[in-house]
Parts: C-alpha cells; sequence; structure tokens
C-alpha cells in the first residue's frame, strides 16, 4: 500500500478496501494532528478531533473530485472542524506549540552536540512562532512545513493568494525580527553571567 498514491488509495476505498483508508490514514495523521495542535491547546482534544477529521473523510471520499490535491482537500476539511470546535467552544486558538513543532526542525544525523544546540534553536524558533497572530502563523505552517504551494494555502484558506503572498512575506519579517531580539536578549544575559564570574583586578600597589 505504501507504494501506491493517495488518488489510488482513494480508488480502492471507494471500491470497499478498509486496508487502503487504514494506509491513507496513517499516512496523514501525523500531519493532520500537528495542524490541528496549531489551534488547540489540550492534546487529549486534538486527538478526539483528528479522529474527527477521519470519520468525516470516509463519509465525505466520494465528495473528493481531483480538482485540488488531495492534501489541500485534507487540510481543508481539517480547518473547517477545527475552526467549528472553536466556535462552538467561543475558544480562542492556542499559541503553545513547542512539543509538535520540534519534528519539524529535526536532522537525526547530527552529531549529539549539534543536536542538543539544534534542539535549542528549535524550541526559541516554535516559541515565536507559536507567538504570531494566527494569520500569519497558518501561512508559514502551510506553506514552509506542509510544503504547499501559495495557490493552496490560499485555497485552503479562501484569501486571495496576494494576500497569502503578502501574509508569508509579513510572517517571515516577524519571525526574523523577533529572532533577532531573543538573540540579542540571550547574548546580554550571556554578558551580565559573564562579568559576574569574572574576578575584579587587584589596584596597583
Amino acid at each position: 500500500m505504501e507504494q501506491l498514491t493517495d488518488e489510488q488509495l482513494i480508488e480502492r476505498v471507494r471500491q470497499g478496501s478498509m486496508d487502503a483508508f487504514a494506509a491513507l490514514v496513517d499516512r496523514h495523521k501525523n500531519g493532520v494532528f500537528q495542524f490541528i495542535r496549531c489551534r488547540v491547546e489540550i492534546r487529549e482534544t486534538a486527538e478526539d478531533l483528528a479522529q474527527e477529521v477521519f470519520l468525516k473523510l470516509y463519509r465525505h471520499l466520494p465528495d473528493f473530485r481531483g480538482d485540488a490535491r488531495f492534501t489541500t482537500w485534507l487540510y481543508g476539511l481539517t480547518l473547517n472542524t477545527v475552526r467549528d470546535h472553536l466556535r462552538m467552544k467561543k475558544r480562542r486558538p492556542v499559541t503553545t506549540v513547542l512539543e509538535t513543532l520540534k519534528g519539524w526542525f529535526t536532522d537525526s544525523r547530527e552529531e549529539p552536540e549539534a543536536e542538543a544546540v539544534r534542539s535549542e534553536e528549535r524550541q526559541t524558533v516554535a516559541g515565536i512562532l507559536a507567538g504570531l497572530p494566527p494569520k500569519y502563523r497558518e501561512v508559514l505552517v502551510l506553506y514552509h512545513y506542509r510544503q504547499m504551494a501559495l495557490s493552496e494555502v490560499a485555497l485552503l484558506l479562501q484569501i486571495p493568494v496576494k494576500t497569502a503572498e503578502t501574509r508569508l512575506y509579513r510572517g517571515k519579517q516577524l519571525l526574523k525580527e523577533r529572532w533577532l531580539e531573543v538573540d540579542q536578549h540571550e547574548d546580554s544575559a550571556s554578558q551580565r553571567r559573564t562579568a559576574r564570574t569574572v574576578p575584579e583586578a587587584k589596584a596597583d600597589s
């Protein structure tokens, strides 16, 4: 099943193959869950919503016509499910996604020392990304981490492509500005710590 495309799996599901549906779920469950966690704080709630997404997927697969990529259609279904949940609960989008974002920056080939540094960087970037306004965070996540084209991002978020492009540019700028602020703050803190540990020179007799 792994070598089959999404479209081939969908066709088998339509023919009644539950194995094909299981393969489709297994292929996309992590991405769907991570996307939900960008907006839902409680992990258990995110898991429940992910299950709801795939139940809807099974019911609505006959509606998929192939006009857009399957992933675009799937994330549209996911986004609508999350928005319905937030609307019902009258809750604001979550801003803490550190744990789910760690894997998006991982390179397992790095040496342990380098990976330790990368781990700190991942947490810093994840924290900054989580603090961005949702309209910028959504575009950054979809474009960079879900590898969608801007046209697909625009279709999914129901905004003009030019708007998606502007939000992507502005999101990158905000991410860079806040990274520099954090970096400068850490440098200043490091210098203060160093100054406290360096013994004062004795005056000449």
